[in-house]
């Protein structure tokens, strides 16, 4: 018998206040730090250099290192995790801590009316693991389609052959017991009865109902997470595991900008540690997987962006490229428009319960492995079969509401007026989410710096709902979760449609496609997805900063390996796909060291052979 969430408040309260304190320590103290080796490798010239160690930068970094003969630095610009941040259901107590990079949009004109000076917040991990270690922990391949398109100019490039052999080596699924795969793949453990009632609503509409094999089809299922033995688990995870002793790791090292020799040659990074300016070298290649941000931060330092940019700064354009261009972000709405009269099975009472930290403890298993998410949805708006989706939905088992107001707002940003006059006024109520998930924007922003000053703040400008097309398909997606709230199944555990009025929409008819458009503009929320400002593509398309060698356009042993080399977003969440771009660039520089040792004769390059490709 669980007593009710006022009663757990003051906890919630105390303990929130507590890890907030833990997590200062630890950022600054590395009191919980096991692995903490701070000793600064300058002098040493290695043969990669791996800026970023989130996911992308821990697959390159740990396969490129199963060669023992090659050498590799990572920097990384936050510190070493440790147990406490492992937990998944503390993933959303990382927002706007140390271990965050806090950035913010600027106010956007078209959106996002309803919160704080009309600005969104860009969580991105500032942390070994890198956003992997805030999200919800979602793992999708994504749709054929979606790669397709992204290499619709390559010669020979098909997806049987291209992409899912990645895709099944990057997977250790929890039932196969597979070590040399960079992810760890596995079921939920713990569900609220509100997972099982929207999969029988959704059979009551006729949605299709899929299986665990399934991934990422049309239709309504149960996510995969990466969670091993109920521990939130990234590629960072991974490549700690394996102690490769060819991989040098420091972190708190922030890179300021990529040394060049005269013909764009890349040989180094220069960074900083603890105030002081540092050079590290490296003689086969440069690779930067700081993120959409950070690698574009360090790309316009280093004299490579649009020229007219970088001249604004006063920084002296040494290839003009638009870097910075092309922002794509996966954006939704929606919170809380689903009412309860009655408890789902999840919420603070159950997670401040001493009998879910015994269970987390004691099996891994419990409310402390939530990901918050506990059932996907993908749906095309096109009437035909073969349409890829253009909508995800995520349902969440609980609401912005869940916390009254403590923490939860603050970190989505919510302003007071919107609060006070609308979430507030839910306290009597339970509350979850469905939410509808843009897939495809037609809206895109840019990343600019600020000034030429080596810790310039970004100015980042997704232009939100700036293209009509987004407005309308999220309108689509509300009136589905209308439809789903409002089932035979649905109302069996109390739910009900949110009806009240949301503020600075009164003028509209409830329910009208002009009150509905209002209320997206007012409540417009990332999914933390951005990419696309390093745009990979043909070496002559004009749009784009990297080759389908993941290498800098007009350089030389420079790359980028993240979500910003993604041209388009994929059809649900980003992870997976940036797995598989690690995976595959990981191989093409392989490959690409081993011409130029003169290893293959010209039968194998002209071929591109299996085992010239899979030397190493």
């Amino acid at each position: 018998m669980f007593l009710s969430k006022e009663c757990f408040l003051p906890l919630y309260t105390i303990c929130v206040t507590f890890f907030g304190f833990l997590l200062y320590l630890s950022y600054h103290t590395d009191i919980l730090c096991l692995s903490c080796d701070e000793t600064d490798n300058s002098n040493i010239v290695f043969d990669y250099i791996v800026v970023g160690c989130g996911s992308a930068g821990a697959i390159a970094a740990r396969r490129l290192a199963e060669n023992k003969k090659i050498s590799v630095l990572v920097l990384e610009a936050g510190k070493h995790g440790n147990f406490v941040l492992d937990v998944p259901v503390f993933g959303l107590l990382l927002q706007q801590s140390a271990y965050d990079w806090q950035y913010q949009s600027v106010p956007q004109i078209n959106s996002c009316f309803g919160l704080q000076n009309n600005v969104s917040m860009w969580p991105m991990g500032k942390i070994m693991g890198g956003t992997g270690m805030l999200n919800n922990m979602i793992y999708v391949r994504g749709y054929s389609e979606d790669f397709n398109d992204w290499f619709k100019d390559k010669e020979g490039y098909t997806f049987s052959k291209d992409i899912l052999p990645y895709f099944k080596k990057l997977e250790e699924w929890d039932y196969k017991g597979k070590t040399t795969a960079s992810t760890y793949v596995s079921s939920l453990t713990f569900t609220s009865k509100l997972a099982d009632s929207i999969l029988k609503a959704a059979k009551e509409l006729g949605y299709p109902v899929l299986d665990e094999t399934e991934n990422c089809m049309k239709g309504f299922g149960v996510p995969k997470i990466n969670v091993k033995n109920g521990k939130r688990w990234t590629p960072a995870h991974t490549l700690l595991e394996q102690k490769m002793p060819n991989i040098i790791l420091r972190t708190n090292r922030v890179v300021q900008k990529i040394l060049l020799h005269d013909n764009f040659e890349a040989y180094g990074v220069k960074y900083t540690y603890k105030g002081q300016e540092y050079i590290a070298k490296a003689t086969k290649g440069v690779i930067l997987s700081a993120g959409v941000i950070g690698t574009t931060k360090i790309l316009l330092h280093s004299g490579i962006g649009p020229k007219k940019h970088l001249t604004d700064i006063n920084i002296k354009t040494k290839i003009d490229l638009p870097v910075g261009e092309n922002l794509q972000d996966h954006v939704t709405t929606g919170f809380d428009l689903i009412l309860f009269n009655q408890s789902l099975g999840i919420g603070i009472e159950y997670i401040m319960s001493p009998f879910s930290l015994f269970e987390y403890f004691y099996s891994g298993t419990g409310p402390w492995t939530t990901a918050g998410c506990e059932t996907l949805a993908y749906f095309s708006t096109k009437e035909t079969k073969e349409a890829v989706p253009d909508l995800q939905f995520m349902i969440m088992n609980v609401g912005v509401n869940e916390d009254r107001g403590l923490y939860l707002r603050h970190m989505l940003g919510v302003s007071d007026d919107v609060w006070n006059k609308y979430f507030a006024k839910l306290k009597s109520n339970v509350t979850a989410t469905i939410l509808p998930i843009l897939l495809h924007p037609k809206s895109r922003g840019n990343v600019r710096l600020e000034s030429n000053r080596p810790n310039s703040a970004v100015i980042i400008d997704p232009k939100y709902l700036s293209h009509e097309y987004d407005i309308d398909i999220l309108i689509k997606g509300i009136e589905i979760v209308r439809k789903l709230v409002e089932t035979r199944e649905m109302k069996k555990i109390g739910a009900s449609f949110n009806k009240n009025i949301f503020p600075g929409c009164s003028q509209f008819d409830f329910g009208s496609k002009e009150y509905w458009k209002c209320y997206v503009q007012h409540l417009t929320i990332t999914s933390y997805h951005p990419v696309g400002t390093c745009k990979m593509g043909h070496e002559e398309e004009e749009t784009a900063v990297v080759n389908y060698d993941f290498e800098v356009k007009g350089t030389n042993n420079l790359f980028v390996v993240d979500a910003s080399v993604m041209p388009t977003l994929t059809s649900g969440n980003i992870n997976g796909a940036i797995f598989l771009l690690a995976e595959m660039a990981s191989d093409i520089f392989k490959y690409k060291d081993f011409l130029n040792q003169g290893r293959c004769t010209i039968l194998e390059i002209f071929i591109k052979s299996y085992v010239c490709k899979n030397y190493y």
